[in-house]
Order: C-alpha cells, then sequence, then structure tokens
C-alpha cells in the first residue's frame, strides 16, 4: 500500500471533498479552521506524495482534476461509511440494534421495493432502514459515493456503464395518463395527434423513462410537443395531472396503481411498445452485508401477500 495513505486521517479526508465542492482555498481553510497558507502547503505536499496533480489552480480557484474527482469519489465514500459505523455502533450500544439498509428509489420502482421491505423486515425485524426517492441520475451517484447502498428503478441512459452490478427485475411498457374526468379519458380509442393539444408532464432529459418514450415518439413519426413541463417529482405531477387537463407518462405497473385507486386513467393509446426494464443496482467492489443481499433476494423473488 502506498505511503500516503498511512499518512491520511479522517479531517484529511473533510478537507479534499470541501476543496472539491468549495473550489476556494480560502473559504474551505475557513470552514476548517486552519490558515490559508498552513492548507496550501498541505494540499501541495499531499499531492507531490501522492505523485498527483488533484486540483488546477486558474484564477476562480480550484477545480478538480480527473485524478482529484477519483480520489474525491473514494473520499466521500470513507467518509460515509465511517459515518454509518458510528451511526450502528451507536445503535448497537443503546439496545444491541443490528443493520441498516439504504435504498434508493426512483419512482416507478416503489412498488417492487415495498413488496420487498415487508419480508425482509418480517426476517430481521430490528433492520433500520432509509428510503431515498429520486430520479436514477442522482441516485446512481450516491450508489458510487456510499451515500445509498442499492438503487432500484429504470435501466437506461449511462446506468450500464457504471462500474456497478445490476440485474433486470421486470420488463414492461409505458403509457399516458391523465385526471380521470378528462376529456380524453373518455374515448375508447385515441391517436397520437389526439394527444397534441394537451399540455405534457415528461421526466427530464436522460431519465430512461424519458428515452422510453423519446424513442417512441420518433418510432410513430411525433414530435414532443414545445410546451412540456419537465417534472421529476411523481406527488407534483399527479397534483398538476388531477388539477388540470394535463397529460403525462409513466410505466404501467404505476400508472395502473393510481388508474385503481381512481387518481388517474391511463389513455386508450395505441399500445406503445418501446418498453423499460426496472432493475437493481449495486455496487461491485462491496461484499453486501446481510441486510443487502436479503434485500436482493426478495426483490428477485416476491413474496406473495396474503391480503
Amino acid at each position: 500500500m502506498a505511503d500516503w495513505t498511512q499518512k491520511l486521517k479522517l479531517h484529511h479526508l473533510h478537507i479534499l471533498v470541501a476543496l472539491g465542492e468549495q473550489g476556494n482555498l480560502t473559504q474551505v481553510a475557513k470552514m476548517m479552521h486552519i490558515t490559508q497558507p498552513a492548507l496550501s502547503k498541505w494540499l501541495t505536499q499531499f499531492e507531490e506524495e501522492l505523485g498527483l496533480t488533484l486540483f488546477e489552480r486558474h484564477s476562480k480557484g480550484l477545480r478538480p482534476s480527473e485524478g482529484g474527482k477519483l480520489l474525491l469519489q473514494h473520499a466521500q465514500r470513507l467518509i460515509n461509511d465511517i459515518e454509518r459505523s458510528q451511526f450502528e455502533m451507536e445503535r448497537f450500544k443503546q439496545g444491541g440494534l443490528v443493520g441498516s439498509l439504504k435504498i434508493g428509489c426512483s419512482p416507478v420502482a416503489t412498488d417492487c421495493v415495498s413488496h420487498a421491505i415487508f419480508p425482509l423486515l418480517a426476517e430481521m425485524p430490528t433492520l433500520h432502514l432509509n428510503i431515498e426517492e429520486k430520479v436514477m441520475t442522482p441516485l446512481l451517484h450516491d450508489l458510487q459515493s456510499g451515500v445509498v447502498d442499492v438503487v432500484v428503478g429504470r435501466i437506461g441512459g449511462r446506468a450500464l456503464e457504471l462500474p456497478l452490478n445490476y440485474e433486470v427485475l421486470y420488463t414492461e411498457p409505458v403509457c399516458f395518463v391523465s385526471r380521470p374526468d378528462h376529456p380524453l379519458a373518455r374515448l375508447p380509442r385515441l391517436g397520437w395527434n389526439d394527444l397534441a393539444p394537451w399540455r405534457w408532464i415528461v421526466w427530464p432529459n436522460g431519465t430512461p423513462i424519458r428515452q422510453s418514450i423519446d424513442n417512441a415518439l420518433v418510432e410513430n413519426g411525433v414530435m414532443l410537443p414545445e410546451n412540456t413541463i419537465e417534472s421529476a417529482s411523481m406527488n407534483v405531477s399527479v397534483n398538476l395531472l388531477q388539477s388540470s387537463d394535463m397529460i403525462s407518462i409513466l410505466s404501467l405497473r404505476l400508472a395502473e396503481r393510481y388508474q385503481s385507486q381512481g387518481q388517474l386513467s391511463i389513455l386508450a393509446l395505441p399500445r406503445i411498445e418501446q418498453k423499460g426494464s426496472v432493475g437493481v443496482f449495486w455496487r461491485k467492489k462491496d461484499l453486501p452485508s446481510l441486510a443487502l443481499s436479503r434485500f436482493l433476494h426478495y426483490l428477485s423473488h416476491p413474496v406473495q401477500s396474503e391480503s
């Protein structure tokens, strides 16, 4: 192991991460309660020991180099791992409670995550669960930096290029939805041109479900309307749909759930053959904890509800 790792301490990791976030020596020095010359000297010495320029100096401050970005990822992971260790040790000291699992979940995957959690908690009743819901791009970043242990959501985009394990859980179409009493919801058959007059709510560019619908539009020779609203919030989108004549695109599973609850209606558009896969991602280099292993098992082998 290189000698520089022996000298690196926890507060050094915090300094590196702060430099990456702030890009300013003076500002970070104040945050860390040290002088700016001392910080500058430490950084220069550390880069010399490492044999790598971590930050490029420019007129406006510092910018992480490619090597710096790599080290910052590891530094953030180490900080997160230490904080997790502190949390778990406190739980153990206070009541002998063991285990924690941080789950990242995109809106499309809430059903399968919920169904896996019930048997997981039945097997591991003292497990501490933390569930974060976002779109896939920030979730996969959180997974790489150790903020979450596992991510469940739509597979696509650049996700498969990342150094992560993944497994496809199911494949399904996407569909258009509206409020139940929308004029389009009353029609037994719709064509693509029928959607043009209405304002669309779409997922942000780069998200897998957006790519799915963009591909479907291309296949059917349809342009995306100009007056669209981009929303990464399922709650905001549903509220907008229920209070207006807007229409939106959801995965079929999620849409069927909202329709069964009387909250939304699936529009009778000809079947959208562009399918999207939902899967689970976890880090390659980490040995999965017992909690993660059992969660992965219950995702892949859903337990049938007795209700």
